[in-house]
């Protein structure tokens, strides 16, 4: 059940109802690379984060040996080198794409020790085998994911095609620009491949989701954890199933918290949903100092 919430919390915690203007910061290089049959996009403004309470109290103590190791094998620490990251994907098949700084030439030599092949393609060298690779477009942009796909969109790069679709534009553009991690997915999850058996209790959470039409979500931790989502379904009906199954779940976890901790169950207090005709809405708003127990709340194993 707690693998549940941990879904739930991934797919709706974002902000969609802030009257601030403006909309999250995309940038350029890494829009026009975007994919035209794109349904879902997830960003984050690393040098916004960087810059947040939050990241700055829990980095120091959380150990990060996988990221360490990945910094020692390819002289690219994420931490200090980029700006922007954002996902893509068409239901099938994704990309992940990187804004920052990336010297080629200091990280093929370490790539290629390491077992990745150059593949050269059309003046862009990819490192990595046939089945997924990594290209740099330049010093600043770095795309990661099936090798097909890398080729794909260098071919299509400079096609009027590529870029935001219209879709997902038009749920990022309501998005409040303080937002540094933001997401969207259009089209339902019905044709969403996560990876996870049909047999299996996230499963059986998806198919229980198949209502929803589109979710926005968008995160902003300059003073704590300030998020808010919104998921539109198809009919009033299917938002009521949203509503009260998010609603039964943090139900349970409060149920399931003794009464001695009541900074727990303050948490839970602190994520509210509702619903409105065919939308249903999850919001938290956790103060900075207790983000750290938030976050163990939901990521922690059973």
């Amino acid at each position: 059940m707690k693998s549940c919430a941990i879904l739930l919390a991934a797919i709706f915690l974002s902000s969609c109802t802030s009257v601030r203007h403006g909309s999250p910061f995309i940038d350029p290089a890494l829009e026009m690379l975007i994919p035209a049959d794109a349904v879902f996009i997830i960003g984050a403004n690393v040098d916004e984060i960087k810059n947040t309470p939050v990241y700055q109290k829990l980095l120091s103590q959380v150990d990060l040996p996988q990221l360490n190791q990945f910094t020692q094998q390819t002289g690219l620490d994420p931490r200090k080198d980029l700006r922007q990251l954002i996902s893509v994907s068409n239901g099938k098949t994704g990309l992940l794409m990187a804004r920052g700084n990336f010297s080629e030439g200091d990280l093929a030599p370490k790539l290629e020790a390491k077992g990745a092949k150059r593949i050269d393609y059309k003046g862009y060298n990819m490192f990595g085998n046939d089945q997924g690779a990594v290209v740099f477009m330049n010093a600043s942009t770095a795309v990661a994911g099936a090798t097909p796909e890398l080729r794909q969109m260098i071919d299509q790069r400079n096609t009027p095609a590529r870029g935001l679709p219209p879709a997902l534009r038009d749920q990022i553009r309501v998005l409040p620009a303080n937002d540094q991690i933001w997401a969207a997915l259009t089209g339902g999850l019905q044709g969403m491949n996560v990876g996870v058996p049909q047999e299996s209790n996230l499963g059986s959470v998806l198919q229980a989701l198949r209502g929803i039409i589109s979710i926005r979500l968008g995160i902003d931790l300059r003073n704590g954890f300030d998020a808010q989502a919104e998921a539109t379904c198809q009919t009033e009906r299917d938002a009521k199933h949203v509503h009260d199954m998010v609603k039964g779940l943090v139900g349970i976890g409060r149920l399931s918290t003794p009464d001695n901790q009541p900074e727990m169950l303050k948490l839970y207090d602190a994520i509210k949903v509702t619903q409105q005709q065919n939308h249903a809405d999850v919001t938290a708003d956790i103060p900075t100092e207790q983000v750290d127990r938030f976050l163990d709340l939901w990521m922690k194993k059973k």
